[in-house]
């Protein structure tokens, strides 16, 4: 769920309520992309993400689009946490490890010489 209507808000309002927090995960989604195409392995905290994405929201939102993410397996709650901008402490998120893919040309299991497997 993108937006968890807490304040029943009615159907008018709810619907740009639901656009609103999906265009921030889309934002938080592409920032983390741009960063982890540059530089490998990195870990955000909402703070983070907060200042890299310039969004106009409260930090709040940052954490429950980026929460609805890791739920949705596009990005990985870390046990590591770091000093948010109000000082307390912030856990890290990481997009999830691509999974290692093998071919038969990778693999090598033919003896090139008996042409036997191993």
């Amino acid at each position: 769920m993108t937006f968890y209507n807490t304040i029943n808000e009615q159907p008018s309002e709810l619907a740009a309520s639901i656009a609103k927090a999906k265009s921030q995960e889309e934002k938080i989604m592409k920032c983390i992309y741009y960063y982890e195409s540059k530089y490998t392995n990195l870990c955000f905290s909402p703070s983070m993400v907060l200042n890299m994405t310039n969004l106009k929201c409260p930090l709040t939102s940052i954490r429950r689009a980026m929460t609805n993410l890791s739920n949705e397996g596009k990005l990985i709650k870390t046990n590591n946490k770091i000093k948010g901008i109000y000082g307390k402490q912030e856990h890290l998120w990481s997009l999830p490890k691509k999974p290692e893919t093998f071919n038969q040309s990778t693999l090598n299991l033919w003896n090139k010489n008996s042409r036997e497997a191993w």
